[in-house]
């Protein structure tokens, strides 16, 4: 059920000011022109585009056009655009949402040019045609932009007048003001999404069930790079996550601990845009909501755990019939086989493809045999309660691109899996959250004591959860 409230949000977005990064000057002068038309290759009819445009230099070039959306280095293009532009060789990069190919080129500008160029963008996969539809948690974007980036980004309109959205965030500079705000009013009444698995509120946040969704892949994760910290929240421990793919690596292991802990949440994604240079839609949230689109259907499927997260590819699970987040039940002392029919498609090659099983790599899978299979992956085999999801990495150099399906569940007798190990995960969390407190110069005794007593609560709720712990 959609828990509602009244909050500003618009589209997928949680809408604040911000003027990104500073961008380069606009050509003093233009020289000549081009105009651009975009157009599915398959229907012909213009379609919306996002295009990153460079001098000879490499450098992005801002052109100040009126309606283009433009910023961090990319502008839109509603079908048809027209681009003054200076003498000089320039290449692009052409853009219409993970389901399109992507085009990119290069063209030379000569005084008094006056040319048109067509481009055709091929589409690869139509996932609303299977049920599955887009959204963004986290954008920071103007609002007058996002009707045009939501078209050329292949995301949906999901604006309910009577619906809340909050993004929990708990970095350094908020940690202090965060789990009280979270807590204002009726903890009913909005949906409420972690903004990073590794807040530090986010045992708080457990503990009171106020988390309709955590943010599997999120501003960390760039369209050509990584934020390689958690100034954030709580950071990894640089020795069993390192490198570039450490902080995402450290955001699965968090959300799976939860997950160990027998609390049924969702994975969701955000890009951040607006406070970093990713386009919106770079890290998105497909829900399965069927034949026919409805915001409200979009959010109950959210909630219910029927989606997909991806930077990159466009995985779609499917098992005896069913989306993720549902609930098998295994009789007592029982067996059950479950086999995961699987549509994948992507523009970057896969590195693997994995079934992970209550937390660990259960099987690693070929994409040929995956495809000498029909669709299908290695049965899955429990006797007990616990759960399981697919994911797919591909091989980009860059940044750690991947997919993740949300949970499926497996119960037997009424009990979900709640493994001691991610129990006590979480107490050690509220252990070095405790300290961090202490230390804080800055707070007053009062806020300092409030905040601990939150600590204490969380502390209270991990530790009687610990004695109904049923695994390792």
């Amino acid at each position: 059920m959609i828990r509602r409230t009244v909050i500003t949000a618009l589209f997928c977005t949680l809408i604040a000011a911000a003027s990104g990064p500073p961008s380069q000057a606009a050509p003093r002068g233009a020289d000549g022109k081009l105009e651009i038309e975009v157009v599915d290759s398959e229907t012909g009819q213009p379609i919306a585009a996002r295009m990153h445009l460079k001098n000879s230099r490499g450098r992005p070039v801002k052109l100040n056009l009126p309606n283009a959306a433009e910023f961090g280095g990319h502008f839109y293009i509603d079908g048809r655009i027209t681009l003054p532009l200076r003498r000089g060789q320039y290449t692009f990069d052409l853009d219409a949402g993970p389901e399109y190919r992507p085009q990119t080129g290069h063209f030379e500008i000569e005084r008094h040019a006056d040319d048109t160029k067509r481009i055709e963008m091929k589409r690869f996969a139509n996932l609303a045609e299977e049920g599955w539809w887009a959204g963004d948690l986290d954008v920071r974007r103007p609002p007058r932009d996002m009707p045009l980036i939501v078209r050329a980004e292949g995301l949906q309109d999901i604006r309910i007048s009577d619906f809340g959205l909050r993004i929990a965030d708990s970095g350094d500079q908020s940690a202090i003001r965060s789990s009280t705000e979270l807590a204002e009013g009726n903890p009913q009444s909005e949906i409420k999404i972690a903004r990073v698995p590794y807040a530090w509120d986010l045992p708080v946040w457990l503990a009171r069930d106020q988390l309709a969704a955590i943010q599997l892949i999120h501003h960390h994760a760039l369209r050509d790079g990584v934020v390689d910290n958690e100034d954030d929240g709580r950071p990894r421990d640089l020795s069993l996550f390192p490198g570039r793919s450490g902080n995402a690596r450290w955001s699965e292991t968090v959300y799976y601990h939860v997950l160990n802990c027998g609390l049924r949440i969702p994975p969701a994604a955000g890009s951040g845009s607006g406070d970093n240079e990713n386009p919106v839609g770079t890290n998105r949230v497909y829900v399965f909501c069927g034949d026919k689109f409805s915001a409200d259907e979009w959010w109950e499927g959210l909630q219910a755990g029927q989606i997909f997260v991806t930077n990159g590819p466009l995985l779609r699970p499917l098992v005896e019939g069913h989306p993720p987040g549902y609930v098998f039940h295994l009789e007592p002392n029982g067996s059950l086989t479950l086999e995961i029919g699987l549509d994948l498609a992507t523009r970057v090659p896969i590195e693997y493809l994995q079934i992970i099983k209550n937390g660990s790599v259960e099987a690693d899978v070929r994409l040929a045999d995956w495809a000498n299979r029909k669709g299908r992956l290695p049965p899955l085999i429990f006797d007990d309660s616990g759960w399981f999801l697919v994911r797919a990495v591909t091989n980009n150099q860059h940044t750690y691109q991947f997919a993740s399906s949300g949970p499926y569940y497996v119960e037997e007798s009424g009990r979900p899996r709640i493994s001691r190990r991610s129990v006590q995960f979480f107490l050690d969390w509220i252990d070095a959250a405790k300290q961090r407190l202490a230390e804080m110069p800055a707070l007053d005794q009062a806020a300092r004591q409030s905040l601990l007593a939150q600590q204490d609560t969380a502390e209270e709720f991990f530790t009687a959860l610990l004695t109904k712990a049923n695994a390792d």
